[in-house]
């Protein structure tokens, strides 16, 4: 049995959660993929795989296996790429997957450059706020807000993610300017969706971080919207203050500042994060690109 291809076809199945699509991604017949598939848990003695006409889906002993797997055969992609590129000019297919908003404001105007620089590396970017998996999702490199990543993967911080408490000069005529915590439960409050909660505003009172009462008028995952919904002096936002920038400037909202600092979350390590694996970075593209999109974007407060 050729071990390296079976583990290459079962990686995929896992994926994909298809033989179609596995057969598609290797060109060769379905009926190949599951062959193999078959001798390999033969030789394993364990089912790794619930098949049925319709559907594929990993056994108890099938997500234990490709868990792993996952990091040895990472590691083995890189080692190919790298003695294939080493003294190159950094080229290829380079994945990126990014916060869509930050993707939009701060990361496409980097990467337009990085491009000219690089005309040989072809770009596939993905801008979503899912969490993502570097290995199993394919990425090469991830950028995502948070806190700080578990030790699995590099993790560089590109910006501290001040969040900024703001409104439209209008909004703040009409309903007043909140000094204190206990303001705000005068006020409509615009609120962020992340891809597990609702952002929820904290407060701290000088003791502990509180939850203040605040009153919610709009939530969405879309942190344009929200900024749409303030400058058309719909309630106030939280956000990050990267993402106001603009608005600031031009005077289509403006800083409230209370008396007690408020935030989405109590960590101290709360940021932008620039993400990928450390057996990937030698290959050049992407050390490459990770040190151009470093050097552009980390924050001097990070540096």
């Amino acid at each position: 049995m050729d071990k390296l291809r079976a583990l290459n076809y079962f990686t995929k199945v896992a994926q994909t959660l298809s033989f179609t699509e596995a057969a598609a991604a290797f060109d060769v017949p379905a009926s190949s993929i599951s062959r193999r598939i078959a001798e390999l848990e033969k030789a394993l003695g364990a089912q790794l795989l619930h098949r049925t006409t319709r559907t594929v889906r990993l056994t108890e002993a099938g997500e234990v296996y490709l868990q792993q797997i996952s990091l040895g055969m990472a590691q083995l992609e890189a080692a190919e790429e790298l003695v294939r590129e080493r003294g190159n000019t950094p080229s290829g297919m380079l994945r990126i997957s990014c916060m869509a908003g930050y993707g939009r404001l701060m990361l496409m105007p980097v990467l337009e450059d990085f491009s000219e620089r690089y005309p040989d590396i072809l770009l596939d970017v993905h801008l979503s706020d899912e969490l993502v998996d570097l290995g199993g999702d394919q990425v090469d490199i991830a950028i995502r807000g948070g806190v700080q990543p578990e030790h699995r993967v590099v993790a560089r911080r590109l910006d501290p993610s001040r969040f900024v408490l703001a409104a439209s000069p209008t909004y703040l005529a009409q309903r007043g300017t909140p000094k204190t915590l206990d303001d705000l439960s005068s006020h409509a409050a615009l609120l962020y969706r992340g891809p597990k909660s609702v952002f929820k505003w904290l407060g701290f009172d000088g003791q502990e971080w509180v939850y203040p009462a605040i009153d919610p008028v709009f939530i969405s995952n879309d942190g344009a919207s929200l900024l749409a919904m303030a400058c058309r002096h719909r309630g106030m936002v939280l956000l990050p203050e990267w993402s106001l920038r603009a608005h600031l400037e031009r005077n289509a909202l403006v800083v409230v500042e209370l008396e007690q600092p408020v935030a989405v979350s109590r960590s101290a390590q709360t940021g932008i994060y620039l993400l990928y694996a450390q057996s990937r970075y030698p290959i050049p593209k992407i050390r490459a690109a990770v040190e151009f999109i470093y050097e552009r974007l980390a924050h001097p407060e990070v540096k």
